[in-house]
């Protein structure tokens, strides 16, 4: 499939960089929400400018959708980048407890300092940014919990903006997710359209779903021998395959058996973490 940059940046994203670029002052901690599927191209590279020095650190979400050998890889890789970094199953993991525990080697100074002066530990102000559908709303709810009481008319905080108490721990300001005006290379913007962080419209399905074929072909050749029975990819093209799933499904068109109902099945069980824990960005640790 021909790579190409690809431009898709609504006008309410680059409001929401706005809104980022006014409230970071009063922020402690900024957590990156990412798809532990594919964090290179989930992460905003104009994030740190936009953040201007805060502490910052990474959640890698949808654990259980990722390959776990790789997920530990990029862990291992951002600590080394001296970026804390975190992973979980957003609805089953205990993320908040998990989300203090990184935090607190960030803020060490600080805590020691408020002790020194006999101050009362201060929540600290979180910020979290993240592309679309990365989990970035299931987080921020998991955060925000039952009963949570919001905090209105803090110093320094304008009344507009909502910060709701996570725990003794944490204040939350929600903020809408990010996503960059352009790619540089087009296989980036390919694996965001891959994850659902675009709208479906923005490549053909069809196409999209051949190019997962060929990134998990590479390094999951039997990423089909559990749902459909097809043992080795790497042994069959494209189309062969997604007309298997389809005779096997019962997806037909005019008798016969429907590549692209094949590959709409193929590509919503990828993103909806069925067809299995399949990585698409590997990286050396």
């Amino acid at each position: 499939m021909k790579e190409k940059n690809i431009h898709y940046y609504p006008g309410h994203m680059k409001r929401a960089e706005n809104e980022i670029a006014k409230y970071v002052s009063l922020i402690d901690l900024v957590v990156e929400v990412v798809d532990s599927r594919a964090p290179f191209s989930c992460r905003n590279p104009r994030l740190k400018s936009m953040i201007n020095g805060k502490k910052h650190m990474i959640l890698l979400t949808k654990s259980d959708y990722s390959d776990p050998e790789v997920t530990k890889r990029w862990i291992s890789y951002f600590t080394k980048e001296g970026i804390a970094c975190l992973s979980g199953n957003l609805k089953k993991d205990k993320i908040v407890s998990s989300l203090i525990k990184t935090a607190e080697p960030l803020f060490a100074q600080k805590r020691e300092k408020e002790k020194r002066l006999g101050m009362k530990k201060q929540p600290l102000r979180l910020m979290v940014i993240g592309v679309p559908n990365v989990g970035k709303s299931t987080f921020i709810n998991s955060l925000k919990g039952n009963g949570r009481a919001k905090v209105a008319n803090k110093a320094g905080v304008t009344r507009c903006e909502q910060w709701i108490k996570v725990s003794e721990d944490f204040l939350l300001l929600d903020t809408p997710g990010v996503l960059p005006m352009n790619y540089v290379e087009g296989d980036q913007a390919i694996k965001l359209a891959l994850l659902g962080t675009m709208k479906e419209e923005v490549l053909p399905q069809e196409e999209l779903a051949e190019h997962l074929y060929s990134l998990l072909s590479a390094s999951y050749p039997d990423c089909l021998k559990a749902r459909f029975e097809i043992p080795d990819i790497t042994n069959i093209s494209f189309h062969e395959a997604m007309e298997a799933i389809s005779s096997r499904r019962g997806l037909l068109l005019n008798g016969a058996p429907s590549v692209a109902k094949g590959a709409y099945v193929f590509l919503k069980e990828f993103q909806n973490g069925i067809l299995g824990p399949y990585s698409l960005e590997n990286i050396d640790a």
